[in-house]
């Protein structure tokens, strides 16, 4: 079933040419004085990557207590819906809860994340343990509030128990 939502997921994806991570989004150093970047990765589909991650946190250290930034640049085009379904899946992994008792954050996340482009960045400011803000191109889309959201959603990428346990380290400045 993994294997199929994968090979799903690549195939709703446009192939363009891969886009370079984000140096130091200014939305970053507005929300948290003295950003550094902590780690970078590509993800990858299928040996294509489909955007670069960059983690940004105060003195460059990552910590889950404090406010950090994650930044995706994407290297190709994807449509809205396949970028809410695949975080609603993955939360409701991680404890979330169930796609029906998520959908109300599901409403909350369309204003956030718009169908994206080669050389797009949406970057994730968690603020709180309850709360962040999202950026599209340096441009605040939405403020998100809902319970342990900064693990449930950031958890996607940063959570060593992840299936991508390799570029959760990286991003987490441990590899």
């Amino acid at each position: 079933m993994r294997l199929l939502r994968t090979v799903l997921a690549a195939i709703a994806l446009t192939f363009t040419a891969v886009a370079p991570a984000a140096a130091n989004p200014a939305e970053v150093g507005t929300a948290i004085p003295n950003a550094q970047s902590v780690g970078a990765a590509p993800y990858r589909l299928l040996g294509i990557t489909v955007f670069d991650a960059e983690l940004f946190a105060a003195g460059g250290a990552f910590s889950w207590q404090q406010p950090f930034a994650l930044s995706l640049t994407y290297a190709r085009s994807a449509r809205q819906t396949t970028i809410i379904n695949r975080t609603i899946s993955e939360m409701s992994q991680r404890g979330a809860g169930s796609a029906d008792e998520l959908a109300p954050l599901r409403t909350q996340l369309q204003r956030c994340f718009p169908d994206v482009a080669r050389g797009d960045r949406i970057t994730g400011v968690s603020t709180s343990a309850n709360t962040a803000r999202f950026y599209v191109n340096g441009a605040q889309s939405c403020q998100v509030e809902w319970p342990n959201f900064r693990r449930h959603f950031f958890g996607i990428w940063l959570d060593a128990r992840g299936g991508q346990a390799a570029m959760s380290a990286r991003l987490r400045g441990e590899a």
